[in-house]
């Protein structure tokens, strides 16, 4: 699996058919037609117009994070307390005006604090918990704003699936059971879309990170979101050979009091030789793809790899 990058930053205003249909032919042969005309901007081939879009939120010290196909929306975390207007104005900005689906990895303030201003702001039809309850404001405010808008709840196990769009398989690895752990009974979900997949950890630590390379879970995903903010109570070295991604995306906050991400955990991922993209360093991240290949744009440094994504262009315009 290879992937590209649009020359297009991503905007700083924050921005079922047929997977296997050819891509159409941009090339002209009517030697009426003189020169050949200049290229265009590289863009996304798309192969059905159906184009998967995975914005990872910056939310400073915490996790956001959007997924959007055929106008279907889900989230996976809201930052903390102070991210919750963060989180509505960029959903607000990418067109969302309701959510199929939303996901509390677990029960920690800088996933959940943002989420009852999400859950104000716009119409949810699935809610989607960890099951491992916390004895904080925080977590019983998102619990009682659940209730009084009345919106389907549930809790997440090893091996359910989530019916976003008929084009995405997502699955749920984790919790297969409650440990009492919040970050290791964090939800873990895959999401494949036609070749492309990505494997989403929420804080999940090296304990759960064995239990689903034990239960022989199909983790190996192209790309990863990784847990617990970088730190090195996350990623082992045998999960990162698993999952085995191209690109890795830390969320994480400038200069935060953790010291995330810890340097030993940057060390391993460089030693595998993975690109690496920082919330703190890149801002806004934007994944998108259309089953085949996929572009990474970022508020900061828009056109990441330039060489890569001149030879995607030219593959697109052949």
């Amino acid at each position: 699996m290879s992937g590209c990058v649009s020359t297009e930053p991503v905007n700083n205003d924050h921005i079922e058919s047929d997977l296997h249909s050819d891509i159409p032919d941009s090339t002209t042969n009517d030697p009426s037609a003189g020169s050949q005309p200049s290229l265009p901007e590289p863009t996304l081939p798309t192969i059905n117009q159906s184009i998967l879009t995975v914005h990872f939120i910056d939310v400073g010290q915490g996790d956001s994070i959007l997924i959007q196909i055929n106008d279907k929306n889900m989230l996976i975390d809201a930052g903390d307390n102070r991210a919750g207007n963060t989180v509505v104005s960029y959903l607000k900005n990418n067109s969302v005006t309701e959510l199929d689906v939303v996901v509390a990895t677990h029960a920690h303030a800088d996933h959940i604090g943002g989420m009852v201003t999400v859950l104000n702001n716009f119409n949810v039809k699935r809610f989607i918990d960890s099951g491992n309850p916390h004895t904080t404001k925080t977590y019983e405010n998102m619990l009682i704003a659940i209730d009084e808008k009345d919106i389907p709840f549930s809790l997440a196990e090893a091996g359910q699936t989530i019916g976003l769009d008929p084009s995405t398989t997502i699955t749920i690895l984790n919790p297969a059971e409650l440990t009492g752990d919040l970050n290791d009974d964090s939800v873990v979900i895959k999401l494949t879309y036609g070749d492309v997949s990505f494997l989403f950890t929420g804080d999940a630590e090296t304990h759960a990170e064995d239990k689903m390379i034990a239960a022989g879970y199909d983790i190996n995903s192209d790309i990863l979101k990784v847990a617990h903010h970088g730190s090195r109570s996350s990623t082992s070295s045998d999960f990162l050979q698993k999952v085995d991604p191209n690109i890795c995306i830390i969320m994480v906050g400038a200069n935060n009091r953790y010291g995330h991400p810890h340097q030993e955990i940057i060390d391993r991922l460089n030693l595998f030789g993975y690109e690496v993209y920082r919330t703190d360093l890149d801002g806004d991240i934007v994944v998108k793809t259309d089953g085949k290949e996929y572009t990474v744009e970022t508020q900061n440094k828009g056109l990441v790899f330039p060489s890569i994504s001149i030879a995607f262009e030219l593959m697109a315009e052949a």
